[in-house]
């Protein structure tokens, strides 16, 4: 597939070496506003000087291409995609999807009246850890969900527009925690409220650690707290989480999965399938076997849906429902933690 990538910055560097590199595209073209950071990536990943331009609509005169890769910063990502979308690309576009949830949903509609494809790069869900755990719980291991609890602690020393957001740590990051509770845990949360805060020796301008819930209309409880300016011990960018459903529980943490049944402890111990009993009863589940991950298996998973002709897993659409709970939570931040009737926010602001 013949990909433009529009955005060499911080996160479009090593976009650009994985399009160059994978077996499924060809970078055909590097748009990005500041020549010098357009040379040194271009140089970086061999691309010769006239398939780097200033501007896609340059670009699009001169290459000729089947899909865009929009790695601009997000305020940017609504007018790059409808552009690439109009002159007839599929989009893959960088998560997180748009500032606001009715410009993301404007690109899903033009999406659709130019029949084409729209993928987010939540390119976690592509990783052997949450695979290995959607797994479980499409198999029925856990039971029904009744409640979850998650913490992610990191400190990355991130400058640029990251730096300068008003919630970094909730739009930036909890976007794949977040979607990992729909995509991966399978709960639709309907309810939803959040504090966020800063340390004091914090080097971000927004707040950059956070306090979530979420509750479902059935009694699924999930509770989540973030910081990108954490104080050691850290988790792994997956975060920790434990899963507690009718029939067992799993502990998620430093890509190990552990599955401790509550009942029928023999059954478990004797015929879970693809499991290694421990010590108390408890089950370690081996990470599923994956043949890319990360930003290598989106790209393979966005590649494989066009030839298919199928939505990519995590196509436009369905992450409109992710991007709506990060927003949700900002909006509960601004008003002392409320709580967010998550459907009423989301059907109002789909349209604005």
């Amino acid at each position: 597939m013949r990909i433009i990538q529009i955005g060499a910055g911080f996160w479009g560097g090593g976009w650009a070496s994985v399009i160059k590199n994978s077996p499924w595209t060809e970078l055909v073209a590097l748009v990005d506003l500041n020549e010098q950071t357009l040379h040194t990536v271009g140089d970086q990943v061999g691309l010769p000087k006239e398939r780097r331009f200033t501007s896609l609509t340059e670009a699009l005169k001169v290459v000729d291409a089947h899909a865009a890769l929009v790695v601009v910063p997000p305020p940017a990502h609504e007018t790059v995609a409808i552009q690439a979308l109009e002159a007839g690309l599929h989009c893959m576009i960088e998560k997180p999807f748009a500032p606001t949830l009715s410009a993301a949903n404007k690109v899903v509609e033009v999406a659709e009246k130019v029949n084409r494809f729209v993928m987010v790069t939540q390119s976690f869900r592509f990783r052997r850890g949450p695979r290995t755990v959607k797994r479980l719980i499409e198999e029925g291991a856990v039971g029904k969900i009744e409640a979850i609890y998650g913490r992610f602690r990191k400190a990355p020393p991130f400058d640029g527009f990251r730096a300068e957001m008003e919630e970094p740590l909730i739009v930036d990051m909890s976007i794949h925690h977040f979607d990992y509770i729909r995509g991966i845990f399978g709960i639709e949360p309907d309810y939803v409220r959040a504090r966020s805060f800063n340390s004091s020796w914090t080097w971000f301008k927004g707040n950059a650690s956070a306090f979530v819930e979420f509750e479902t209309k059935d009694g699924t409880m999930i509770s989540y707290t973030g910081s990108w300016t954490s104080r050691r011990p850290h988790t792994g960018w997956d975060g920790a989480w434990e899963i507690h459903g009718t029939h067992a529980s799993i502990l998620w943490d430093n890509n190990r999965v552990l599955l401790y049944p509550q009942g029928n402890i023999i059954g478990e111990t004797v015929f879970r399938a693809r499991t290694l009993e421990k010590d108390n009863d408890i089950l370690e589940v081996p990470l599923e076997a994956v043949d890319e991950e990360e930003r290598w298996g989106t790209v393979k998973e966005f590649v494989t849906a066009i030839k298919e002709n199928r939505q990519p897993e995590t196509h436009g659409k369905d992450n409109l429902r992710s991007m709506g709970l990060v927003l949700a939570a900002v909006e509960s931040t601004k008003n002392g933690g409320n709580q967010i009737d998550f459907n009423e926010f989301y059907n109002k602001n789909i349209k604005l």
